[in-house]
């Protein structure tokens, strides 16, 4: 008798652990280190006005960028996000609910960043999608609080961008590249490391 295939599911076993751990990581992260460098960041990028929280916003999307390197599928860093801006809510995050779609936006983006290179993890793609990660959030909040003006929108938007890459994406390059070499991803049986 011929046994039926089984369908494999989308997200192994490993994909989903390293989601569920980055998503943890990630929220205590933001809640407990990021956020509170925001404060300082507005008095460095003065140019920013009250927007200068900006600057440091690339950090909010290491997490995302790492999760989308490691796992390399369409989706995975958007579900990583959404978990993540849960446990920011459940956390405390002033932002409540809108935890959420901020976290998932940041996911998404990364999502698109790495779509643009076929989720090969490389550091152009790990760039790509902290920047473009970054912006769809801060140009949501730009919106969402008001401060859509002409200047906010360009130059705030080109500052997360920047930040989003240097800050996030070259970070979580990084982090992987250092996971790659102490061989975690392949004890977790992730797919293999792109190096350049």
């Amino acid at each position: 008798m011929i046994q039926p295939k089984t369908k494999r599911p989308y997200f192994s076993t490993a994909d989903l652990l390293t989601l569920a751990v980055l998503a943890v990581m990630g929220g205590l992260f933001a809640a407990w280190i990021v956020r509170p460098l925001m404060g300082p960041a507005v008095l460095v990028f003065v140019f920013l006005g009250p927007l200068g929280w900006i600057g440091l916003s690339g950090l909010f999307v290491i997490a995302p960028v790492l999760a989308g390197l490691l796992v390399c599928r369409p989706g995975a860093t958007t579900l990583r996000g959404a978990v993540q801006g849960f446990i920011e809510m459940l956390l405390g995050n002033p932002s409540g609910a809108l935890t959420i779609v901020l976290a998932g936006l940041q996911g998404l983006g990364a999502d698109l960043g790495l779509a643009a290179f076929r989720y090969r993890p490389s550091l152009p793609a790990a760039l790509l999608a902290g920047a473009l990660g970054n912006l769809f959030s801060v140009e949501f909040i730009i919106f969402l609080r008001g401060f859509d003006t002409p200047y906010n929108i360009v130059v705030g938007g080109l500052t997360a961008a920047v930040s989003g890459a240097l800050l996030g994406g070259m970070i979580a390059w990084l982090l992987g590249q250092t996971l790659q070499r102490a061989g975690v991803t392949r004890r977790l049986g992730l797919k293999p490391y792109v190096e350049i």
